[in-house]
């Protein structure tokens, strides 16, 4: 009975809230109406709650001035902390950033060559190039790339403390066969392929992501684009429809991320976002995910490859070990013990 009412106030709810059919379909029921997102909120506020406990909303304001139609930082003259300081303005005003060519092209080919097995082949024949290239996990040997001190700096001023690696880090290129949209993938037998991203959607609450650019990402090219601001909101996990947001005052809203290659493009888990995909055209880079908490998602294969490099853990900064101890755990004096709620945690006796 329970599951039978639940059913008809979902059907009742989305004929109220979700009539205009051109832009709400299944399962396109995203929205950045107030009244929507407050009325979403009230009934599933999970999210927001979390985004709160780990001070991720509200978005503090921007202390210093950013462009309102390009969400790309020129790094020009500017000092080191006055770099930080735009870019984490720029992600927080915009909901990500991009800083055009922070490294140089020949740090960028002597990291490839060092690291060539982590990177696709170069294959003159596009239709045999698979569409997604996940190249697997790299070791701590990268330790200086991953957490580079700009990029630790820029991630801590917008979360408002030092992060922690999500995941470990992987090499990723996508050469998209076509573009699809969200009608498209409305209908059955789709051969879109979801794993691109080409959705309008958000991430994990906490999530926020470095990548660096292996090649030059242009806007007639492959290239994500964020819905500006959108991070400041209170928005829900649901996707939006290709329609929603070009039919509506959001479309003016739309930026895309591109920089050349040595670029370190950043995105708050908070902004929509997705990709702009141009067929056969691909984009490469070495992507590094982090959190404010939440989501880190530790595996055996990933501490195993994480160590087998030459790189040795003793000698890893304090700072960097706290950044990676969700992926690698630190060792504890009394070791672990069985938490009642699943998983391990340090084991506070300190006695025999």
């Amino acid at each position: 009975m329970n599951v039978f009412l639940k059913s008809k106030i979902n059907s009742l709810g989305r004929l109220l809230l979700f009539r205009d059919k051109d832009i709400f379909y299944k399962p396109y029921y995203g929205s950045l109406d107030f009244f929507r997102l407050a009325i979403y909120n009230i009934f599933a506020p999970g999210r927001i709650l979390n985004r709160i406990r780990y001070k991720r909303f509200p978005v503090s304001k921007p202390k210093v001035p950013v462009l309102d139609n390009s969400l790309v930082v020129k790094p020009g003259d500017l000092s080191f902390d006055d770099l930080v300081e735009l870019t984490a303005a720029t992600i927080s005003r915009h909901g990500a950033a991009v800083v055009d060519g922070f490294f140089s092209e020949k740090y960028i080919k002597e990291f490839r060559n060092k690291h060539s097995s982590f990177f696709p082949s170069s294959m003159t024949d596009s239709s045999n190039v698979p569409e997604i290239f996940e190249g697997g996990t790299m070791s701590l040997d990268i330790q200086d790339l991953w957490m580079n001190e700009f990029i630790v700096k820029v991630i801590q001023k917008y979360i408002g403390r030092l992060p922690y690696a999500r995941r470990y880090a992987e090499v990723c290129e996508i050469r998209p066969r076509r573009k699809t949209t969200s009608r498209d993938f409305s209908r059955p037998n789709c051969n879109g392929n979801r794993l691109l991203a080409e959705e309008w959607h958000v991430d994990h609450s906490c999530l926020i992501q470095a990548a660096v650019f292996f090649d030059d990402v242009v806007p007639d090219g492959s290239h994500m684009e964020v819905i500006s601001g959108t991070n400041r909101m209170p928005c829900s996990p649901m996707t939006l429809s290709h329609e929603y947001v070009e039919k509506s005052h959001w479309a003016s809203k739309v930026l895309p991320c591109v920089g050349k290659k040595g670029s370190i493009q950043f995105h708050c888990g908070n902004v929509y976002h997705h990709l702009n995909a141009e067929p056969l055209n691909s984009r490469c880079w070495l992507k590094f995910e982090f959190t404010s908490g939440p989501n880190i998602m530790t595996s055996p294969e990933g501490i195993y490859s994480l160590l087998a490099g030459t790189t040795n853990y003793k000698d890893l900064t304090s700072e960097r070990k706290q950044i990676l101890s969700g992926i690698l755990p630190l060792k504890s004096n009394k070791g672990y013990q069985p938490h009642h709620r699943g998983g391990f945690v340090p084991v506070k006796y300190k006695g025999i």
